[in-house]
């Protein structure tokens, strides 16, 4: 965060430090859930979000709940937490571990990031981890982000990017 804050977009974004994705370790944060740690992602994007007690936290892609449920512990018994994943089964699966936790104010619905399950301007934070480069259009997916995003809301994103062109083979 330290790092974050000189960079040049300031705190939360552009980093100019290198990230290890070996070093992520969900189990020393408030709200981690083991049933919930399918080892998916690439990143933190929770530790960097600015999510706020009272916050309404969207997740895309949120698999097994694991950000959803260190969001939770952020938003507070006051805020909500919403994920949304394109498989059945982990929408299911999400469930059943926030059944587990009886968290209340946690949901998880089954849908495509490119045409959100969700109102327009009701969100403070989108947070994703290691998704959005699965997404075929993703200005769609960003026009669907910044749709559902309140007036001064901001999302926090962690995912791999690749530096220079993509193979023709596998385009």
């Amino acid at each position: 965060k330290a790092t974050n804050a000189s960079s040049c977009c300031g705190a939360g974004g552009c980093s100019t430090e290198v990230y290890n994705i070996m070093t992520d370790d969900y189990t020393g944060l408030a709200g981690y859930a083991p049933d919930a740690d399918l080892g998916l992602g690439c990143g933190l994007p929770t530790q960097f979000a600015g999510i706020r007690p009272g916050d309404t936290v969207l997740d895309l892609g949120s698999g097994a709940g694991n950000d959803c449920f260190v969001a939770r512990h952020e938003t507070g018994a006051d805020g909500r937490v919403i994920g949304v994943d394109f498989t059945p089964e982990m929408v299911a699966k999400a469930r059943e571990n926030a059944g587990k936790l009886g968290f209340q104010n946690v949901e998880f619905r089954q849908g495509d990031i490119e045409e959100l399950p969700v109102s327009d301007g009701m969100i403070d934070v989108v947070v994703s981890n290691c998704v959005l480069n699965l997404v075929p259009d993703k200005r769609k997916a960003f026009s669907e982000v910044m749709r559902v995003l309140r007036p001064g809301g901001h999302f926090s994103i962690s995912d791999v990017v690749l530096v220079g062109e993509l193979p023709e083979a596998i385009r």
